[in-house]
């Protein structure tokens, strides 16, 4: 299916798979065997991540000669799949299977219709970088895995494990289901702040969320020898978390308050 592998969501992950792991990825509509609860299995040499949402069987991906990689890394390219692109496959299985019903419709009435447009609409940050401030890391990952949960991005992801792909503000722009996570903004090497920068500075809201962690005031950022740029956009969507109380640090009308636009339109 050409819509799932010119998808940007499958060139991704297929970028990373051949870079981390050696292997490339195909996608097969029609089970070859029988229905398999595992989240994986082996046919042959091959690696097989059958694709499943809500009773649908959504076919295979087939990872060439997986079966000889380690469990981890069987579980780490299948959590992958199920994160960027099984998603994709599944709104492509509901946008056909509602053209079909519709078509159907059209027919037996012999009238023209307009075909719906089925609403991906999801929960809008007020900006593509939040910062989140406090001495304990921990703390600042917990708070960062609630702002993902709540703008139900497709997938969680640590800078440093995808920094090596990231080479243009394109590799960026692609990511746009991602939240990416940041664990200390003064851990980034100059090469990546003026990427990042560069990235922001085109204000698209369409592209990869990403939360920024540090143990900064804004006094110290102030001093940070950064572009000024992405000094006040670390600066302008700030959250101090160590002075809220802790029972309140994930607090969904909280984080809603300071970070979500509230009246999201929908398309």
């Amino acid at each position: 299916m050409n819509e799932i592998t010119n998808d940007s969501s499958w060139k991704k992950v297929h970028e990373l798979v051949q870079e981390k792991y050696g292997k490339n990825l195909s996608y097969r509509a029609i089970k070859l065997f029988a229905e398999s609860n595992a989240s994986f299995y082996s046919e042959g040499d091959d690696l097989i991540i059958p694709l499943k949402q809500k009773n649908h069987d959504l076919g295979d991906i087939v990872v060439n000669r997986g079966s000889l990689l380690s469990i981890q890394q069987k579980s780490e390219i299948a959590d992958l799949v199920r994160f960027m692109i099984e998603p994709k496959v599944y709104n492509l299985h509901l946008k056909q299977s509602e053209q079909n019903i519709l078509l159907e419709k059209n027919h037996e009435r012999g009238q023209v219709i307009d075909l719906f447009k089925i609403n991906t609409a999801k929960s809008k940050t007020l900006s593509q970088i939040i910062h989140l401030k406090s001495h304990t890391e921990q703390t600042r990952h917990k708070v960062a895995l609630k702002i993902h949960e709540m703008a139900e991005r497709n997938l969680f992801v640590h800078l440093d494990d995808i920094a090596a792909s990231l080479t243009t503000v394109e590799d960026i722009k692609t990511l746009s289901d991602l939240t990416i996570y940041i664990d200390d903004v003064e851990t980034l090497s100059n090469s990546m702040i003026d990427l990042l920068k560069s990235y922001l500075d085109l204000t698209d809201l369409n592209g990869p969320l990403f939360l920024v962690g540090s143990s900064l005031a804004f006094e110290a950022m102030e001093t940070k020898n950064w572009p000024s740029s992405l000094k006040k956009d670390l600066m302008g969507f700030y959250f101090d978390i160590d002075r809220v109380p802790l029972a309140q640090q994930t607090s969904s009308e909280i984080l809603e308050l300071l970070f979500f636009q509230l009246d999201n339109e929908m398309t």
